[in-house]
């Protein structure tokens, strides 16, 4: 039964930015498993019970929710071996995953990390057979994308609305005049709203995760059905 990330791991990633090595971590595991991934798991579980219950489009698989707290270091000039946050993510149902092409999928993330813990979701880094696809669409159905993007439901839990980076013209073969131009100068499709830390410290985080899901799902499956079928 999921009741909160405790203070202690906060307290844990606090510390590991200042000690990110092997030998520190694994001296301290114990304190990891307890007050972060096992809490972590929790989440998922019951998140997957709310979302069937709730009729939500959105997985949660101990299998694919929980990202791996070690870093890929590989092209990275830090070579710190740990992340300093933990990262939950519950994306959109799909039934049919190419097992060749692996591309982003919408979906809910839950980013916990001292003073800086946020719900997001949507499209980070869409790629370019994906921003094709969302263009095409935004070129004749923009005002589908900003009728959703000011919902009273959606704006109550994202008042920022849909967020993301912007090419500084309008992309090649576009009318520079059209009236969806800012939807089409787009390179991501984010929505975003930061929580204090106390907000996910106990069993409150599932009433905000499924209030920000119901929030955010029309704006998930505008972008799913626009880019699930390549």
């Amino acid at each position: 039964m999921f009741q909160g990330f405790p203070q202690s791991g906060f307290q844990f990633l606090k510390q590991l930015k200042d000690n990110n090595t092997k030998e520190w971590f694994e001296d301290k595991r114990d304190v990891y498993e307890q007050s972060l991934r096992q809490p972590a798991k929790a989440l998922i579980e019951q998140m997957d019970r709310i979302f069937l219950e709730e009729h939500l489009p959105f997985e949660a698989s101990l299998k694919k929710s929980l990202f791996r707290i070690h870093r890929d270091t590989r092209f990275s000039k830090d070579s710190s071996p740990y992340k300093t946050n933990i990262g939950i993510t519950f994306p959109i149902i799909r039934e049919n995953v190419s097992k060749v092409a692996k591309t982003e999928i919408p979906g809910l993330y839950l980013h916990i990390e001292p003073k800086s813990c946020f719900i997001a979701g949507g499209l980070y880094m869409p790629d370019a057979q994906q921003l094709a696809l969302l263009r095409t669409r935004i070129d004749v159905d923009w005002k589908q994308l900003e009728k959703l993007n000011v919902q009273k439901s959606f704006i109550k839990e994202f008042p920022e609305g849909i967020q993301g980076s912007k090419l500084k013209t309008m992309p090649r073969g576009y009318d520079p005049n059209h009236p969806g131009k800012e939807w089409l100068r787009l390179k991501q499709f984010i929505v975003m709203d930061m929580i204090p830390d106390e907000m996910t410290q106990s069993e409150t985080l599932l009433d905000i995760l499924l209030n920000k899901a119901h929030a955010m799902a029309p704006i998930m499956m505008f972008l799913e059905e626009t880019v699930s079928n390549y």
